[in-house]
């Protein structure tokens, strides 16, 4: 049976939201290229931190390729694999955010400190794939993200004023951006019926990738 809201999605070719799938592929290759060089750089200078930040990039990437799928399949056709492909999107998100926390435990922390906020970012992906199994819903995912750069924003000012680290200033820059294109989807924000709030936020988050690549490349383990 279809629903309204399927039956009103917009299609090009057989693919559903074609701007939307395009935007997010867009999003997925920056993700990954900025990604792979911020995690071969860190690898090759010893920076975990580094490596880190830049795994979750990759992860996110990937996340984004899922999200493509999702929005180009449709529901009309093939409900089952839109919604395999939605849970893999929230499934990988998890991990993302998790490896951008773990970069935080090693660029603002050492010792039983790092140590803990690594036991955390563990035991929160946990909780957060298991809420995920059972309700696998956007809100989920979005908080798990806005929470993620709260930690990140809260850290990078930390370092920032207690050690003058370099690259905080970007980090800062790209968490802010990134909790605009959060408020821009959530609020459901659009430029246009072919350009709507997913499309608008994929765009400002390659914006926030760019400013995240440009400070990670500083970043340096305590």
């Amino acid at each position: 049976m279809t629903s309204d809201a399927d039956a009103s999605l917009t299609r090009w070719g057989g693919i559903t939201e074609p701007t939307t799938v395009v935007t997010n592929v867009a999003l997925a290759g920056v993700a990954f290229v900025l990604g792979a060089r911020l995690g071969y750089g860190g690898a090759a200078q010893g920076s975990a931190s580094g490596s880190f930040f830049g795994l979750g990039m990759v992860v996110g990437a990937v996340a984004a390729a899922f999200g493509a799928a999702t929005h180009g399949i449709d529901p009309r056709v093939d409900t089952a694999q839109r919604e395999r492909c939605w849970r893999a999107a929230l499934y990988t998100l998890g991990f993302a955010t998790a490896a951008t926390t773990a970069s935080v435990a090693f660029f603002t922390a050492r010792g039983s400190i790092r140590t803990a906020i690594l036991v955390a970012t563990a035991f929160k992906l946990l909780v957060y794939l298991v809420s995920v199994a059972r309700r696998p819903q956007f809100r989920l995912a979005a908080a798990d993200h806005v929470g993620t750069l709260a930690v990140l924003l809260a850290a990078s000012l930390y370092a920032m004023a207690r050690w003058h680290a370099a690259g905080m200033d970007w980090l800062v820059a790209g968490a802010v951006v990134s909790l605009v294109a959060v408020l821009a989807q959530v609020r459901h924000v659009a430029i246009h019926r072919h350009f709507n709030h997913n499309d608008l936020y994929h765009v400002i988050q390659m914006v926030a990738l760019y400013l995240f690549f440009r400070g990670g490349v500083l970043l340096v383990d305590r």
